[in-house]
C-alpha cells in the first residue's frame, strides 16, 4: 500500500499571517499618505505669520486591520482682544462662507480638503501598492 503525506503547516502559517502582513503594510503606507497630504496642505494654506502652516500636522491612525483611519490636521491658536480662537478652523470652516478669500495666489481657504481631493485616490493607489508588495515580499 502507498500513501502519500502532505505537510501544509508552512501554508496555513503564511495564511495565519496574511493579515497581519496587510495591516501593517496599509499602516505603513498610510503613513506615507498622510505625510504628502499634510505637506500639501502646507504648500496651499493661506500665509500671513507662518502660524497656521507650522501647525498642520499628521495625527494619530487608529483602527486596526482593514479599518484604519488618519488625519492631517490643524490648530492655529491666535488671540484677539484677549480671547483665543482657532485661527485654523475659521479660516477652513467659517471665512469661505462669508465671502473671505487668499491673499496669495496659489494658497485657499480649503488647505486641508484641497489636497484630499486632489490626491486622495492617488494615496489609496499607493497604499494598495505598499500592501501589494509587501505580500509579494512575504511570497504571495
Amino acid at each position: 500500500m502507498k500513501s502519500l503525506e502532505l505537510d501544509i503547516s508552512r501554508f496555513i502559517h503564511a495564511i495565519e499571517d496574511a493579515a497581519e502582513t496587510v495591516a501593517d503594510a496599509a499602516k505603513r503606507g498610510m503613513h506615507d499618505a498622510l505625510d504628502e497630504w499634510k505637506a500639501e496642505s502646507v504648500d496651499v494654506a493661506p500665509i500671513d505669520k507662518s502660524t497656521l502652516r507650522r501647525s498642520i500636522h499628521v495625527g494619530e491612525i487608529s483602527g486596526d486591520g482593514a479599518n484604519l483611519t488618519g488625519e492631517v490636521v490643524a490648530n492655529a491658536i491666535e488671540s484677539n482682544k484677549g480671547r483665543r480662537f482657532n485661527y485654523a478652523y475659521y479660516l477652513h470652516e467659517v471665512a469661505p462662507g462669508k465671502g473671505i478669500n487668499t491673499r496669495t495666489p496659489g494658497t485657499t481657504l480649503k488647505f486641508l480638503d484641497q489636497p484630499a481631493e486632489k490626491h486622495g485616490d492617488k494615496w489609496l493607489r499607493k497604499i494598495e501598492a505598499e500592501i501589494e508588495s509587501e505580500l509579494k515580499r512575504k511570497g504571495w
